[in-house]
């Protein structure tokens, strides 16, 4: 009987916080988990919603953090990007650059490591950006990317659709895709981007551009080196006591309340009236949150609004566009089953400070942006037809509000 178990293998690592040390525990690379947490040495800054790491549902909660750290299970093209990468699983690549993120400054330091995080972390250093971004791209041809594509902050990205981060003229951007029947969610995404912009709401720019012969969203990094995104879930997990069938949109407003967010309810009522002109069916709880100042850990603001691809039906069939409206298919926080209008009617503390007429003509240049990728993605004239008229109903009727 074979009794050899690799996951009990454990090296003495430290959970860092930019230049802070955290914790120190005994880590195994084979099951990607901390076995044992020898010590905490700044509980302050813990990542937001471990509630104590010295104890066994502290453990718990700081190995479901790290393990979805890293690229899902569920990632288009996942089993194609392994295979080129010559890994086992997408899970090995969480420790090839210390659990490194652009997301935030948290990683991982082995025993006797020289490694600072200011001489590591991406916003300073170059990557092969390229290489992980054409090997989960690229489709039904061979390639064989360089070692250097696992070594990159991509190993840190979580999320369903294909995306890589790469390096232009020293800053970061994102390239993500689309479904591949019709790759609207990349449309959407500069669609958005153009609303807020239009509306004066805070936002993460985004462009439209083809890489690998398909359609990809580019957006710059929202961080840097010196702030933190912490997503709402991560803010929902530390609060105590919330009901598990609770709405959970109160708990989180009054979160960010007492952490001194100014004007929080302006600040969510954008993301709302969004998600209700745009009828964004993803607003889950990784797709919104907050900046922090990684050394104080002190909250900034609301992230802006960002992930706004899949939206305006974009998963739904021509033939029943017309008729989307009617049915409950936005989402927000634990409620999943939502009508668009009451995202903009209802939960919006403050409609009416938005100035909707600034949005005359943007159906024109959504049409105009279908039309010119359409060789790309396929998409047909009637479906185009539908969407602009959708976009126009959906204005219309945030205007009655």
């Amino acid at each position: 009987m074979n009794l050899f178990r690799p996951d009990l293998i454990t090296r003495k690592y430290s959970l860092m916080h930019c230049s802070t040390e955290v914790l120190s525990g005994d880590y195994s690379s084979a099951s990607h988990s901390f076995r044992k947490i020898r010590e905490v040495s700044h509980p302050d800054h813990l990542p937001a919603g471990i509630l104590a790491a010295d104890n066994e549902t502290g453990l718990k909660q700081l190995n479901h953090w790290l393990i979805w750290r890293g690229i899902p299970g569920y990632r288009v093209g996942l089993d194609m990007l392994v295979s080129r990468l010559h890994i086992k699983d997408q899970y090995e690549l969480l420790e090839y650059e210390h659990a490194l993120s652009v997301s935030d400054t948290y990683w991982l330091k082995p025993e006797d490591s020289k490694l600072t995080y200011h001489k590591r972390n991406f916003f300073n250093c170059d990557f092969d950006g390229n290489g992980f971004a054409t090997a989960s791209f690229r489709k039904n041809i061979h390639y064989e990317p360089k070692d250097s594509a696992r070594y990159t902050p991509n190993n840190t990205l979580c999320g369903y659709q294909r995306k890589a981060w790469i390096k232009k003229d020293g800053q970061l951007y994102l390239l993500k895709g689309g479904a591949s029947w019709n790759q609207q969610e990349c449309i959407n995404e500069w669609l958005a981007s153009e609303i807020a912009e239009r509306l004066g709401m805070k936002h993460v720019p985004y462009s439209v551009k083809e890489f690998e012969h398909q359609l990809v969203s580019v957006c710059p990094c929202m961080t840097d080196q010196h702030t933190d995104l912490i997503t709402a879930e991560m803010i929902l997990s530390g609060i105590p006591n919330v009901p598990e069938n609770a709405f959970k949109i109160e708990y989180y407003i009054n979160a960010l309340k007492e952490h001194g967010i100014e004007n929080a309810d302006d600040q969510f009522d954008e993301m709302l009236m969004m998600d209700c002109i745009m009828m964004n069916t993803d607003r889950h709880d990784q797709n919104f949150g907050v900046l922090a100042d990684a050394e104080t850990g002190r909250w900034k603001s609301l992230a802006p609004i960002f992930d706004n691809g899949t939206s305006l039906g974009c998963l739904t069939a021509e033939r029943e566009l017309d008729e989307i409206e009617k049915h409950r298919v936005c989402r927000l926080f634990n409620a999943k089953h939502l009508y668009a209008d009451e995202l903009g009617d209802g939960l919006c503390v403050n409609p009416y400070r938005f100035h909707l007429e600034n949005l005359n003509g943007i159906d024109e240049e959504f049409q105009n942006v279908l039309v010119r990728y359409r060789d790309i993605t396929g998409i047909s004239n009637e479906r185009i037809e539908k969407l602009v008229k959708l976009l126009q109903r959906r204005i219309e009727r945030v205007k009655c509000i």
